[in-house]
């Protein structure tokens, strides 16, 4: 029988819970709850107390009922229930994660979420899910967001269907087997945006015939947080490969948000690399964030930007900078004809002085890193016969 762990806040949630309890059940799955609440009383009885959930945390209740920042109480309850729930799943006494609740309730499930690894069920019922604002508390996980578009507040007609769909979500997704897959490719990362496709697509199909199982992440948003969670879980076992432009977007405000640690997880691993500056010809950010600056529309909710000279200096330091500290080995290779589908002779952010400040940046690691200059664009079929060639002599010499 599969368990179900259920997290919410009980001194509000209670009823909401109660019935979502009972769906699980009748689904033949167990239901296990967790209250992670506050203020008030639990209206229903808990499996494991608040108390219990503030105790794994390091503090009391009173203490938390004390701190003055809802936020910041809450979130001390999310760690304590996350340390729980970690717990139990490594005793193998839950197979999944359901929470639901509102605003606070919806950092309190997550929270408890992000605390488990990738690949265990989490299914969130929120009023929030569709709120921009909640994406981070999203962040790296694979966390189900399910809108509950009703406040998550009493039973009707409406919410009565909504959870009950959402309690056989989590039951369903708690029973799906994953099978195991014994197999002796090695499994390649690549990362980059829809600007350099052609590239992509040409360098996944080499590593496909190299022998390599490519797995791909959009370099955009929160998709390089993501390849670094993947990297730092151990599912990625036979290199990476960057066509990269976030850490550009972070310097110069576009939307994409790599972790401080961007760069660095795969060089602590001892992994082959090979970094490319992909798409460092712009950045990607609203329309009208900024003026003076070439321009090539991509949608309706993203403008591409023509990156500076300084701006791209400051990509090639810093991430020379981390690049140069990776314990395996590292190549940057360069496509000197430009760094996107945009970036061509004609194009609409064609500016090989700017490129240069990459260059000259990267440059300087030379003695740390293997930089290598291509006379061709980054679309080219030669240009991804550089790439791979450098891929390859990176992993024979681990």
């Amino acid at each position: 029988m599969k368990t179900i762990l259920v997290v919410a806040a009980l001194d509000t949630k209670g009823t909401e819970v109660a019935f979502c309890k009972e769906q699980i059940e009748a689904l033949g799955a167990k239901a296990l709850v967790i209250d992670g609440g506050i203020l008030g009383r639990p209206t229903i009885k808990p499996d494991i107390t608040r108390e219990e959930v503030a105790a794994a945390a390091g503090t009391t209740i009173e203490q938390v009922r004390k701190i003055p920042a809802e936020g910041d109480a809450i979130g001390v309850q999310a760690q304590g229930a996350g340390i729980i729930a970690l717990r139990l799943y490594e005793e193998g006494k839950i197979d999944g994660v359901f929470g639901i609740g509102g605003g606070m309730g919806t950092v309190l499930g997550t929270g408890v979420m992000r605390a488990l690894p990738l690949g265990v069920p989490k299914f969130m019922v929120s009023s929030q899910a569709g709120n921009p604002a909640m994406s981070p508390l999203v962040g790296t996980k694979d966390i189900c967001m399910f809108h509950s578009v009703a406040d998550v507040v009493g039973l009707n007609c409406f919410t009565r269907m909504i959870f009950t769909r959402a309690c056989g979500g989590i039951v369903g997704m708690a029973r799906a087997e994953v099978k195991e897959e014994k197999n002796a490719k090695k499994t390649v990362a690549l990362c980059a945006k829809g600007s350099t496709e052609d590239a992509n697509r040409m360098i996944r199909q080499r590593l496909a015939d190299a022998g390599f199982l490519p797995m791909t992440f959009h370099c955009f948003g929160f998709g390089p947080a993501s390849l670094e969670q993947v990297i730092a879980d151990g599912y990625i076992d036979g290199g990476v490969i960057e066509l990269s432009s976030d850490w550009l977007d972070r310097i110069g405000g576009g939307s994409s948000f790599p972790p401080d640690d961007r760069y660095e997880n795969a060089g602590k691993l001892g992994l082959p690399q090979v970094f490319v500056p992909g798409t460092c010809d712009l950045i990607a950010a609203p329309p009208g964030k900024y003026t003076g600056r070439k321009t090539h529309l991509h949608n309706e909710s993203v403008m591409s930007y023509r990156s500076s000279y300084a701006e791209l200096h400051q990509v090639g330091r810093e991430i020379g900078t981390k690049l140069s500290k990776s314990e395996g080995p590292v190549t940057v290779v360069i496509p000197m004809r430009g760094f996107s589908v945009f970036d061509r002779v004609g194009g609409p952010l064609y500016d090989p002085d700017a490129n240069g400040g990459f260059i000259d940046a990267i440059s300087a690691f030379s003695d740390k890193l293997k930089v290598v200059r291509v006379d061709a664009h980054i679309l080219d079929e030669e240009f991804a016969d550089a790439v791979m060639d450098a891929f390859l002599e990176n992993v024979a010499k681990v």
